[in-house]
């Protein structure tokens, strides 16, 4: 789709400089699929609260994490030769 707009060129060529992209087609792309992506982020959070009586942290989460990897024996992940 063409289209035209009028942009701060100091935010594209600071953009292009961050991300390494080339162009300024990729750099706004990437830029509204993150956009598209924190809003997508945004409502499942928002989701929990929905919830009642449903305890959600942070914490919580960070907790669950260090226990899964605490029971993953080392050299297992991706390793064929245990099973």
């Amino acid at each position: 789709m063409r289209t035209t707009l009028d942009l701060d060129k100091s935010l594209i060529e600071g953009a292009m400089e961050a991300t390494g992209f080339k162009t300024k087609k990729a750099v706004i792309e990437a830029g509204l699929k993150e956009l598209i992506a924190n809003v997508n982020i945004e409502s499942f959070i928002d989701s929990f609260g929905s919830m009642t009586n449903y305890p959600m942290s942070t914490d919580i989460i960070r907790n669950w994490r260090e226990q899964e990897e605490s029971i993953i024996e080392p050299g297992s992940v991706n390793d064929p030769s245990v099973s």
